[in-house]
């Protein structure tokens, strides 16, 4: 094999073996490492021979230049700069062959390879170039089979992924088995995981991937490098990890995450990786335009649920369980209207993101207190169906009732809605499914309330409106007698059916100002009686005369009363 003075060979520079695998051989048994052993990791992608000075004008990156020192034997400035120059061209190494033109590697040349951690090798003198370009090639070159033929295998997989419609679990399978360590895929779009592990327990790996969550920082880019590999120290043992963000558009959709379990990463696996990330990003993509479709039908069905014509409850009740709701139960609607910081104003997809996690985990964390409930979205409103099953309650009990049930699911928004301004309307119980539609604009309403008093901020129930249910109301005179239902009926069913006057007791009350003692003479009644009869009015009621806002309630029905009674 003829060489001219700067002869160089490459196979392709795009891949390469690393350094201490070259030096390892058996053509360099003979050689020694005498600087810049730190920098034994770089990446051999061919071999360049130098025998004139100005070599830095012909050498490429990657390259292992071998040399005699004929070029540079008596000029010390070419000594003391050649190793920097061949830093800054991205070289991986240098042999030099001593004895002949340089009877030792000079002592500068020693302490910049050190410093630069550039790896100097002294060849011994009856090596023979040509012999050490061939093996080193070579090796190069096998390298080299072995990634085309790993990503044959990888295409292949990818492809039957592809055309069979695997889901992540095989995604995560057929990785794990092409680079032989623990998968895990976390798909943040669609709130799933999955993993497959090599070499580790399966009880452990969720605390081995809390553990990478928490060191976790996706970078911007879909490309990985040695550099990107870190660490963690679990049971006193040491193990790698990459991630790689799955970046759709600049949406991050989820991660990958390769475990060290078995062996450490070869750059071929982690060129693996980013191909097969594409078609984890894809199934992602998948799996919420499914979600989404799934999700609208749903919307639709609750629009007519809510506003729509319901003419057979049977036929509502079959379509429901289509989306898995059970309208057999009784519900009362709430209404939950939020808006973003307004650093977040503009991240369309972030924030309807957000609320589509709403809507997938907020029916299991009710459920968790104890709640069943359905999700949906109308307009700009999440719309929160809570069922309402309790037996042998009076209108108020049932509103506060089902105040506490939604404070679950106002503690779980705020959470996840931190930083946001929200406000949950909740309308009144109505039995059946038509009773949903009333309720729902009853809800509605109480938001818009909210929206403007102070002291409705937060979960307003359009039953603690009080008067200013009448404002609202469609029908004022049926809101009327629901009023006068919810806060006297009791007590007018309580004297027809005993015959007693807890409402004359009552509006005695109110016109003495709460003055026992007057009350007590213009009703000719021994106080003790009046004091027995206030405390029937509580405990009939519900309704407490020391609640300013109760006492309020009360005077305005009885206000509403005499009124209609004439």
């Amino acid at each position: 094999m003829a060489l001219d003075s700067r002869s160089s060979v490459e196979i392709n520079p795009g891949m390469g073996v690393p350094l201490d695998r070259i030096l390892g051989l058996p053509i360099f048994s003979q050689s020694r490492v005498l600087a810049g052993s730190n920098g034994l990791g770089r990446m051999v992608t061919g071999v360049n021979i130098m025998e004139v000075p100005d070599i830095v004008n012909w050498v490429k990156p990657g390259q292992l230049l071998v040399t005699t020192g004929f070029a540079i034997r008596d000029n010390k400035e070419a000594q003391e700069t050649l190793i920097p120059s061949l830093v800054q061209r991205g070289l991986a190494g240098i042999c030099i062959k001593t004895r002949r033109y340089l009877v030792e590697v000079p002592p500068s040349m020693l302490y910049l390879a050190d410093a630069l951690d550039f790896p100097l090798v002294e060849l011994p003198p009856d090596i023979g170039f040509a012999d050490l370009i061939h093996d080193v090639l070579s090796a190069i070159l096998q390298e080299q089979s072995a990634y085309l033929l790993q990503m044959l295998d990888a295409h292949s997989a990818l492809m039957r992924i592809m055309i069979e419609g695997g889901g992540l679990q095989k995604i995560a399978d057929t990785l794990a088995t092409l680079v032989e360590n623990t998968v895990c895929i976390v798909d943040l779009i669609n709130d799933r995981g999955v993993y497959t592990c090599v070499d580790w327990q399966e009880a452990e790996v969720e605390a081995l991937l809390t553990r990478v969550q928490e060191q976790l920082h996706p970078g911007e880019g879909m490309f990985l490098s040695q550099e990107d590999r870190k660490a963690l120290v679990l049971e006193e043992r040491t193990i790698g990890y990459f991630t790689m963000p799955l970046l759709v558009a600049s949406e991050c959709y989820g991660y990958i995450c390769i475990l060290e379990t078995r062996r450490p990463l070869a750059d071929s696996d982690i060129r693996i990786l980013e191909r097969l990330s594409v078609v984890a990003a894809l199934e992602m993509a998948r799996e919420r335009s499914l979600r989404e479709v799934e999700q609208r039908y749903a919307n639709e069905f609750l629009n007519h649920l809510l506003s729509g014509r319901i003419e057979d409850e049977k036929l509502e009740i079959e379509h429901a369980r289509k989306f898995g709701w059970d309208l057999t139960k009784n519900y009362v609607v709430a209404l939950v209207w939020s808006a973003p910081p307004l650093k977040n104003r503009g991240k369309h997809l972030y924030n309807q993101e957000i609320r589509n996690r709403v809507l997938r985990e907020l029916p299991a964390v009710m459920l968790a207190k104890g709640v069943q409930c359905l999700t949906g979205l109308r307009g700009e409103y999440l719309v929160v169906l809570v069922a309402m099953e309790e037996q042998g309650l009076n209108p108020r009990q049932v509103n506060e009732l089902a105040k506490q049930k939604l404070r679950y699911a106002q503690e779980y928004l705020g959470w996840v809605f931190k930083g946001w301004q929200i406000r949950i309307g909740l309308g009144r119980f109505y039995p059946g499914i038509k009773g949903l539609q009333q309720s729902y604009q009853e809800a509605k309403q109480a938001l818009r309330l909210g929206e403007n008093i102070p002291a409705y901020q937060g979960l307003i129930a359009f039953n603690d409106l009080g008067i200013y249910r009448f404002i609202y109301a469609r029908d004022r005179d049926q809101e009327v007698q629901n009023y006068l239902q919810e806060t006297l009926g009791k007590l007018l069913e309580y004297d027809r059916e005993k015959n007693t006057e807890l409402i004359r007791t009552l509006q005695v009350f109110f016109q003495h100002h709460g003055n026992l003692k007057k009350v007590s003479e213009a009703l000719f009644t021994h106080y003790n009686t009046i004091l027995y009869r206030l405390e029937r009015i509580k405990e009939i009621s519900g309704f407490d005369l020391d609640s300013p806002e109760d006492r309020f309630n009360l005077e305005v029905a009885l206000k509403l009363l005499s009124g209609c009674n004439k």
